[in-house]
C-alpha cells in the first residue's frame, strides 16, 4: 500500500465514470498525458488493462465494470473522512450552492410535486438547477454512483445501501365526469361495487397492464369491471375518463389538480392498498450537506397538507 497514491483513486473513479482519458482529464483539471500516466500505473497495480480501445472509444473491462461502484463509494468516503467536519448551516449553504440536482420520479409525481419543489429550491438557492428525470428500471445503480441524487416515489428494494423515508399516504378515489353516466347513476349517494361494474374504466399503468388491484377486490366480491383503455399515468387516465365519459382510479391528492367543472371524485367502495409517496437515496449521501438540503426541500413539499 505504500506505493498506492490516493490521488490514483480519484483518477480511477474519473476514468470509470467518464470512459475517456480526455474527459477524465477535463473533470480533474489535469492534462491528458498526466491521466494517461496514472492509467498506466493503475494497470500495473491492478494487473488489469481497465480500459481497452474499441475503434475510437475506450471500453471498460469486466474487472473495471466491477470496480466502478466501489471506487466511487470509496472515493466519496475518503473525501468525507479527510474534509472538514464543520457542517454549513442552510443559509451558508444556500449562499454558495451552485449545482445541478437530479431527482428521478414518475410523471404524476413530477406534476404533483415538481412545481412546488422548483419554487422551494429557487426561492432559497437561485443558482441551483433542478433536473427531473423519468423513471426507468428504478435500480439502485444511479443512486449509488451519483447519477441520480434522489428518487421520489415508491420504495426501491433489493439494495441494503439505500435509505427510504415515507413522506405521505394517500387513498384511491373514483374519478369521472361531473355530468357523465356514472354521476347520474350514483346521484346523491356513494357508489357501490356493483356501480363500478356498470362503467367503462381507464386503468393507469405505465406498462399498459389491463388488470389492477381493483380487479382483485371486485373478484373477491364476485364482481368484474370492464377496462376500456389504459394510460401511462393517473393524470392521463383522468384525461381519457373525461373525454370518453369513463371512470378511473387515482390518488385523492393528485385529483385536487384535475377535479372541477368537468371532473369529480367519489369514495372507492372497495378497500385498496394505500398509495405511499417517499424519497429514496443512497446511504453514502446521508451526511452530504447538499443532498441533505435537497431531502429537506422534498420533505417540505411532499408532506401532507390540507386541500
Amino acid at each position: 500500500m505504500q506505493s498506492v497514491d490516493l490521488n490514483l483513486l480519484e483518477v480511477l473513479d474519473a476514468l470509470l465514470q467518464e470512459g475517456s482519458v480526455t474527459r477524465a482529464a477535463e473533470r480533474l483539471h489535469l492534462s491528458p498525458p498526466a491521466v494517461s500516466r496514472s492509467l498506466t500505473r493503475l494497470r500495473r497495480i491492478t494487473g488489469d488493462p481497465l480500459l481497452v480501445r474499441a475503434g475510437r472509444t475506450l471500453v471498460p473491462t469486466p474487472a473495471a465494470e466491477a470496480m466502478r461502484g466501489p471506487a466511487h463509494e470509496v472515493l466519496a468516503a475518503a473525501q468525507g473522512l479527510l474534509s472538514t467536519r464543520t457542517t454549513p448551516t442552510d443559509a451558508e449553504l444556500e449562499r454558495s450552492l451552485d449545482a445541478v440536482l437530479t431527482v428521478r420520479t414518475g410523471t404524476d409525481a413530477a406534476e404533483e410535486f415538481g412545481p412546488d419543489l422548483l419554487a422551494a429550491i429557487t426561492a432559497r438557492a437561485p443558482a441551483v438547477r433542478l433536473r427531473l428525470v423519468g423513471e426507468g428500471d428504478e435500480s439502485a445503480t444511479d443512486l449509488r454512483d451519483g447519477t441520480v441524487d434522489l428518487d421520489l416515489g415508491a420504495p426501491i428494494t433489493g439494495d441494503d445501501g439505500l435509505r427510504h423515508e415515507t413522506l405521505a399516504h394517500d387513498v384511491m378515489v373514483v374519478v369521472g365526469r361531473t355530468d357523465g353516466a356514472f354521476a347520474r347513476r350514483v346521484a346523491g349517494r356513494d357508489p357501490t361495487p356493483t356501480d363500478l361494474t356498470t362503467a367503462g374504466h381507464v386503468n393507469a399503468s405505465r406498462r399498459g397492464v389491463l388488470r389492477g388491484p381493483l380487479d382483485d377486490a371486485l373478484e373477491a366480491l364476485g364482481e368484474a369491471r370492464t377496462v376500456v383503455a389504459t394510460a401511462p399515468g393517473f393524470s392521463a387516465a383522468c384525461t381519457l375518463a373525461r373525454s370518453a365519459d369513463l371512470v378511473c382510479l387515482a390518488p385523492e391528492r393528485l385529483t385536487r389538480r384535475v377535479r372541477g367543472a368537468e371532473l369529480r371524485t367519489w369514495p372507492c367502495p372497495v378497500p385498496l392498498p394505500a398509495v405511499n409517496v417517499g424519497q429514496t437515496w443512497h446511504r453514502r449521501t446521508d451526511t452530504d450537506p447538499v443532498r441533505r438540503w435537497l431531502r429537506d426541500r422534498v420533505r417540505e413539499v411532499a408532506s401532507p397538507h390540507e386541500p
